[in-house]
């Protein structure tokens, strides 16, 4: 698709240049400038989001009715003919105002860290203000960990035999941590439901250039009934890795984000491990779900991007599960 066609046709904007955004696992989204204002254009996965016109029309009255003294809502963009989401040729297309000035991080400091956590409070907060009785799952399942133990024992099935074989390792050290899965889809079980984020993740926050202030959690796609304790615990899950790239010899586990996060949050600690080590081993399960699966949902770099993902979210369950039964141990 021509962008820039795309963007005159449909917005009457000219811009002056379009560059990709490559943070994001699932949308397609480009960063356009024009001579008098930024924006975001994405191309919403219709794979995952089976019906994008009604996810955008939840999100556009969201936008509508959010209100923060701390935080940025997104503000979505009209076409000429007064959609915001634009489809063309069975894709769907819609574009937002860019927050400026604004950066994601890489890596964080500690400061950083307890920045984002009150801002997903906040967040959390004017959610909380909002009547969403009649709010729709963007995607029918996503915080069903059954379901997601079901995926990847079918994924398993069906798998080939190559993928079954480079999977061995990560399939019996998933597998090897059940029980910790059965934990977390028991508690989600009980645990009241409200509205919250559901993909925290470090780069779904903007912080202002200077590091000093989070200006706006983006990405709104999977907000939706669930227990504040999943966001809790994808924060952990996130801000608390060193990333794929450490070395074997290195620890991944941050102790020091970790604590961070739990005093920031101030709720059940027992709890809150229960949230993490589920949230973390069930993103290892989709990771391998989808390698197992030849790369049908997540956006890959190579052939065993996913099963790298994977085994990284294995890892750092693992070191999570030594630190608190250990180091955590001995020092309270």
């Amino acid at each position: 698709m021509d962008l820039k066609a795309l963007l005159s046709a449909a917005w009457g904007l000219q811009p002056t240049k379009i560059l990709p955004v490559e943070q994001g696992l699932i949308n397609h989204t480009w960063l356009v400038h024009t001579s008098t204002a930024d924006y975001i254009l994405q191309q919403i996965n219709t794979h995952v989001f089976k019906d994008p016109q009604q996810l955008q029309q939840q999100l556009v009255a969201l936008s509508k009715k959010i209100d923060s003294d701390f935080l940025v809502p997104l503000r979505y963009i009209p076409s000429k003919s007064g959609l915001t989401c634009v489809g063309l040729d069975n894709q769907f297309y819609r574009l937002l105002a860019a927050i400026a000035p604004s950066r994601t991080l890489t890596r964080v400091t500690v400061e950083h860290t307890i920045l984002a956590a009150q801002a997903l409070k906040a967040f959390h907060d004017s959610l909380a203000q909002l009547n969403v009785h009649d709010w729709k799952e963007p995607i029918p399942h996503f915080l069903d960990v059954g379901i997601r133990m079901e995926h990847f024992l079918l994924a398993k099935e069906t798998a080939s035999l190559s993928r079954m074989q480079s999977a061995k390792a990560a399939v019996y050290l998933l597998e090897s941590n059940w029980i910790y899965l059965l934990d977390w889809q028991q508690f989600l079980a009980i645990e009241p439901k409200v509205l919250i984020h559901a993909d925290p993740k470090l780069s779904n926050f903007l912080f202002h250039p200077n590091g000093k202030k989070v200006r706006a959690l983006i990405d709104w796609d999977t907000i939706q009934l669930g227990s504040p304790f999943y966001d809790y615990a994808d924060m952990i899950r996130s801000y608390c890795s060193f990333g794929e790239e450490v070395s074997e010899e290195d620890s991944l586990f941050r102790a020091d984000v970790f604590e961070a996060l739990v005093a920031a949050f101030q709720v059940d600690e027992a709890k809150l491990f229960t949230a993490a080590c589920g949230v973390i081993l069930v993103q290892a399960l989709r990771f391998l779900s989808d390698y197992l699966q030849n790369d049908v949902y997540y956006k890959v770099q190579h052939e065993h991007h996913n099963l790298r993902r994977a085994e990284n979210q294995l890892r750092l369950a693992t070191e999570l599960k030594e630190y608190w039964f250990t180091t955590r141990k001995r020092g309270r």
